[in-house]
């Protein structure tokens, strides 16, 4: 039943993610990357929180995710699709990435949350935007 929870939010997201198509999240040629929380309802008044990262295309298309779990700092553990990867300083904050392709980034904080389906029980939020290395 959780899978089939994830798996309907991350179709959402996609949905609504290539809907805005015209939406830019970072600068012309950037990539995003960051941090995805869901919010697991497991009865009345109890819940907990899952976390996975992301790279994101500018306009919001999810390129590679990695695996979800319950530590916030999954974003900086590896294990991402297709071979890509995200580099966190000491303090968790995305520094530099790899995409699908092996092209390497460099990554300068943002805080920016325009790709997040919004509604509840889950959120995306842009924590860089990085720029071909």
């Amino acid at each position: 039943m959780l899978f089939s929870g994830r798996s309907a939010l991350v179709a959402v997201f996609m949905l609504v993610a290539s809907a805005t198509q015209g939406l830019a999240v970072c600068a012309d040629g950037q990539m995003a990357v960051g941090s995805e929380m869901l919010q697991m309802f497991t009865g009345p008044a109890r819940a907990f929180d899952e976390y996975s990262g992301f790279l994101m295309a500018n306009n919001c298309n999810l390129i590679s995710q990695n695996g979800i779990t319950q530590a916030t700092d999954q974003m900086c553990k590896g294990g991402y699709s297709k071979g890509a990867s995200i580099t966190c300083d000491g303090s968790g904050n995305p520094t530099a990435a790899v995409d699908t392709q092996g092209q390497k980034w460099n990554c300068s904080p943002t805080n920016d949350d325009s790709c997040d389906v919004g509604g509840s029980g889950g959120r995306f939020s842009v924590l860089a935007c990085c720029t071909r290395a």
